[in-house]
C-alpha cells in the first residue's frame, strides 16, 4: 500500500476506543446470554426458533467483534450477513400474525428437508452414495404453511419485503456483505484489484462496530415482544432482556 492510500485508510478507520468498546460489550452480551436460564421456558416450535435465532444472532456479532479487534474485520463478511439475515427473520416472525408463525417455521422446515433429500441425490449424481439415515427426518410431521408464508419462508428477499419497509437497511447490509461471503467476482476483484489505488481488502460497512450493537438491541426488542405473543410468562422474557443488558 502506498503511503498515500495507507493515509487515507488510516483516516477511515474509527478510533481505536470505540471499536474496543463496542466489541467488548458485544462479546460481553453474547457470553451473558448464552449463560442465560432458558429452562423455565416450555419449549414450542416457535419459541425454539426465537431464541435460537436471537442466540445465534449473538454468536455472529461475537465473532464479528472478534475479528474486528484482531484487525481482520474485512473477513467477518459472512458473520455480518448472517447476523443481518436473522435480525430479518425475527422481523418477518414480528410481522406475521401469531396464529400463522407456526405453521410458517414449519414451512422453513420443509424446505429444508426437501434440500437435505436434493443434497443427498446431487453425492449420488456425483458419485458418493451417502449412507446417512433419513428415516427420522422424514418422518417428522410438519404443519407447513403454503401460499404466501411458504414464499416468505423459502426466500430471504420475501422475508425482507413483508415487514412494510422495516427490514430495508438490513437488507442493505446482508446483500452488501454477501458479495463478499462466497466465491464471487467481487471478491475476487477485492482481494486481487486491478488498480494501486486498491488496498486489496473487501470493503466494510461498519467499521467500528455501532451498527452492530444498534442490532442487537433491536433483536433483543424482538424476541421479548415475541416471546410475550408466545405465552411467555414476563418474568421469564424479562431475565432475557435482562441478560443482554448485564442487569
Amino acid at each position: 500500500m502506498s503511503g498515500s492510500r495507507a493515509k487515507a485508510r488510516r483516516r477511515a478507520e474509527p478510533a481505536r476506543t470505540e471499536v474496543a468498546e463496542n466489541a467488548d460489550y458485544l462479546i460481553a452480551a453474547c457470553q451473558r446470554i448464552f449463560e442465560a436460564d432458558v429452562s423455565g421456558i416450555k419449549v414450542t416450535r416457535p419459541r425454539q426458533f426465537i431464541i435460537g435465532w436471537w442466540r445465534a444472532a449473538f454468536a455472529q456479532a461475537h465473532a464479528s467483534a472478534t475479528l474486528t479487534l484482531a484487525g481482520l474485520a474485512h473477513v467477518a463478511a459472512p458473520n455480518r450477513r448472517a447476523y443481518a439475515e436473522l435480525v430479518v427473520r425475527l422481523q418477518w416472525l414480528t410481522a406475521i400474525p401469531l396464529e400463522e408463525r407456526g405453521p410458517a417455521l414449519d414451512a422453513m422446515l420443509e424446505h429444508e428437508r426437501e434440500l437435505t433429500e436434493r443434497s443427498i441425490e446431487h453425492l449420488r449424481t456425483m458419485g458418493f452414495d451417502s449412507e446417512r439415515d433419513l428415516s427420522e427426518m422424514r418422518a417428522f410431521i410438519l404443519d407447513a404453511a403454503d401460499g404466501v408464508r411458504k414464499d416468505e419462508a423459502r426466500r430471504f428477499l420475501a422475508a425482507a419485503q413483508s415487514t412494510n419497509g422495516q427490514s430495508l437497511g438490513l437488507y442493505v447490509l446482508w446483500r452488501e456483505e454477501t458479495q463478499y461471503a462466497h466465491a464471487t467476482g467481487a471478491l475476487a476483484s477485492a482481494y486481487a484489484p486491478a488498480s494501486a489505488d486498491s488496498d486489496g481488502q473487501p470493503p466494510v460497512m461498519d467499521r467500528d462496530l455501532t451498527g452492530q450493537v444498534h442490532m442487537a438491541f433491536l433483536a433483543t426488542t424482538l424476541v421479548y415482544h415475541l416471546l410475550i405473543d408466545e405465552g411467555v410468562p414476563q418474568e421469564s422474557a424479562t431475565r432475557l432482556v435482562d441478560a443482554f443488558l448485564g442487569l
